[in-house]
């Protein structure tokens, strides 16, 4: 079965067009996967190099090309994405979708092997690529900080996993191994098609994608038969806190917490929650970790959809660190206690649906809402306008109960003797 998905709008000149391959990994397969993805988008049989893939793309008005790799919870997501002009933009309405689309079929299904192995030039070239990214991950410490708590809150399951792989399982994959992993994408994924944009004038394009296709896009799987959360959420057994010695100017300090129980109708809820607490200017964490009094330098909180945690970091100086846990615990349950005013209430409910408005601007965020909520809302039909109703109804006795739900799990410290 196909699963294609239009969302068109004609205030856009352009069309972006994406196919996803979403499928379920281990540890090894997901570094695979990462360097997968990284030969793909450099390489194929008819264009080898990626200048050759530059140099046909601009013939056809510039159109962007690249492919794009993310976690979905205990998923793994290859989406190749283009961007095209509308023919109705272009002179004599020329029109490349149709060589556009080939191009992305040739990409996908005729990658550059020699009998069942990818090209061994590309894949070293690629796999050089994808170490310095590995190696990289601790230039940013806080990045690095929030994937360590991550990490820790997984259970050794994929949520944790570094969204590039791990060194060692990169250093050590054959070109056989990927052309394995090559055939897992094709026969096990869930593909999804998202088109999203101008669509004016483009009534055929099914036709047209079925035509350069075939049935190469129909899916194993729907996007309702895959769990995205393996954990089960039901209950944070205690507090654990982990420090880790690491030379840098200023200490990292985060809260990994869980949402327990948590039903999809509570990503509402979840929302505001966070906004609250730490996703905006207004918020608690920046009004009084930071404003008030002056423990950090920075301070936030992120939701994470799909795994259902929340996690605060802060940039913090390691002699404050018990200070900023203090300060940070009393922030977490004056919510729990209803302690919000309705300044800071209607401030987070206000940021939220600014954001949500701002999505319509982009063709690419509508592209990537739709995706997210055929996996977690197990729907293509709930609407950007829909999302904002709900927020907008979210009381802030729904917020105080899911408050109520959210347990503190691990307590990470990364600094050095920089900062002692």
């Amino acid at each position: 079965m196909k699963q294609i998905y239009k969302i068109n709008n004609n205030k856009f000149n352009s069309m972006y067009i994406s196919i996803n391959f979403t499928m379920k990994v281990n540890r090894e397969e997901l570094s695979k996967s990462a360097l997968l993805a990284s030969v793909m988008g450099k390489s194929c049989k008819k264009y080898k190099t990626q200048t050759e893939i530059e140099t046909y793309l601009s013939k056809l008005y510039g159109t962007n090309f690249d492919v794009n790799v993310q976690k979905v919870g205990e998923l793994y997501n290859i989406e190749f994405r283009l961007e095209q002009v509308n023919k109705n933009y272009l002179p004599n309405k020329t029109d490349v979708l149709e060589n556009n689309l080939k191009f992305l079929y040739e990409i996908i299904f005729n990658p550059y092997c020699h009998e069942n192995e990818f090209d061994k030039e590309t894949v070293e070239r690629e796999r050089v690529s994808l170490l310095q990214k590995i190696m990289s991950k601790k230039d940013d410490k806080t990045a690095y900080a929030v994937y360590r708590t991550e990490q820790l809150m997984s259970n050794n399951q994929i949520a944790g996993e570094y969204l590039f792989g791990d060194e060692e399982i990169v250093k050590n994959i054959t070109s056989l191994q990927l052309y394995k992993q090559y055939e897992k994408l094709l026969n096990d994924s869930c593909i999804t098609v998202i088109l999203s944009g101008n669509l004016d004038s483009y009534e055929e394009i099914d036709v047209t994608i079925d035509d350069i296709f075939r049935k190469k896009l129909e899916s194993k799987y729907l996007f309702n038969e895959l769990n995205i959360n393996s954990n089960k959420n039901d209950k944070v057994e205690e507090l654990e806190e982990t420090s880790e010695l690491q030379e840098t100017n200023q200490s990292t300090l985060t809260f990994g917490m869980r949402v327990l129980n948590a039903t999809q109708q509570d990503f509402y809820t979840l929302n505001v929650y966070n906004a609250i607490l730490g996703s905006t200017p207004s918020s608690k964490l920046f009004q009084n970790v930071r404003e008030k009094e002056s423990l950090a330098y920075t301070v936030k909180s992120r939701f994470y959809r799909f795994n259902n945690i929340i996690i605060i970091y802060a940039g913090i100086q390691k002699a404050n660190y018990e200070k900023a846990k203090k300060v940070i615990h009393e922030q977490l349950k004056q919510i729990e206690n209803g302690e919000v005013t309705t300044e800071e209430f209607e401030a987070a409910k206000q940021s939220i649906l600014a954001d949500l408005l701002e999505w319509e601007d982009s063709k690419i965020a509508i592209a990537k809402m739709l995706f997210s909520n055929l996996f977690a809302f197990k729907s293509d039909n709930v609407t950007i306008q829909e999302m904002c109703e709900k927020i907008s109804n979210v009381t802030l006795i729904d917020v105080q109960d899911i408050a109520k739900r959210i347990k503190t799990e691990h307590i990470y410290l990364l600094g050095g003797e920089a900062d002692v």
